[in-house]
């Protein structure tokens, strides 16, 4: 599935992030307006990003050698618990996706946690949209048809899923893994650790090459680095910070 469209339509709806058992929560009123949501930078801002972002690796570099042979590797990795688990996180409003963030964080986030989150997101969006249509480039399976966990790879051309650079999911993953470590640092490890397996396993899934994976994590720094410096961020931050401390223990397998 297109990421971008996928975000604006289902991450940014402000996303349950308790227990799976639980309802979804209504989506927070200071985390979206009626039509879209609000992030925490001016469109300006947010796009102030994108000129040091590289390109994706030129053929036969190093670094695209590495994404050929990263791809290659990974076919030996289909139906093993790694490619189980990013069919199961293929959404990032999916049970698993919930369950692995809860987990992480070691408590069950509310509304405050909540809308922090897809404020932070909706920041990522309008950049990540803009290199993948700037750079145009394709995802690994349609250069050999090779096999992928998500549905949306199906056809082979890869036109479901949108262009692979940078990756949307890793960006996102790592952009909340840096601001949940700001509100939980005694979780900064588990919580990272999160982050970085949610770009991890789109490369499980052989929908993204290792650079692109690598890049909407760089992205991702990026933003949050002016994010941090404005006031709302930091008023919301806060008010995470109180939530969580006072939020019930997660369970956990």
């Amino acid at each position: 599935m297109n990421f971008t469209p996928f975000v604006a339509a289902t991450l940014l709806a402000a996303p349950a992030l308790a227990q799976p058992a639980a309802p979804p929560a209504a989506p927070p009123a200071t985390a979206m307006s009626a039509a879209t949501p609000s992030g925490y930078l001016t469109r300006d801002a947010a796009m102030s990003i994108l000129p040091p972002l590289p390109p994706p690796p030129v053929k036969n570099s190093p670094a695209e050698v590495a994404d050929r042979y990263t791809y290659a590797v990974s076919a030996s990795g289909v139906g093993s618990p790694a490619w189980k688990s990013a069919i199961e996180q293929l959404s990032i409003r999916s049970a698993s996706f919930q369950q692995a963030l809860g987990c992480a964080i070691g408590k069950q986030p509310g509304r405050a946690t909540q809308a922090l989150l897809t404020r932070a997101a909706a920041d990522f969006v309008p950049p990540m949209a803009a290199a993948k249509e700037k750079f145009g480039r394709n995802r690994p399976f349609t250069t050999d048809k090779g096999q992928a966990c998500d549905p949306d790879a199906a056809d082979g051309i890869g036109e479901a899923l949108g262009k692979a650079y940078p990756s949307g999911h890793a960006g996102i993953g790592w952009l909340w893994a840096l601001i949940l470590s700001d509100a939980l640092p005694e979780r900064a490890d588990a919580i990272r650790s999160f982050g970085q397996a949610t770009g991890d396993l789109r490369l499980a899934c052989r929908v993204h090459w290792l650079s692109a994976v690598t890049h909407g994590r760089i992205l991702a720094t990026a933003l949050y680095q002016k994010q941090a410096e404005t006031d709302a961020f930091k008023a919301d931050l806060a008010a995470a910070k109180a939530e969580l401390a006072a939020a019930a223990l997660a369970t956990c397998p």
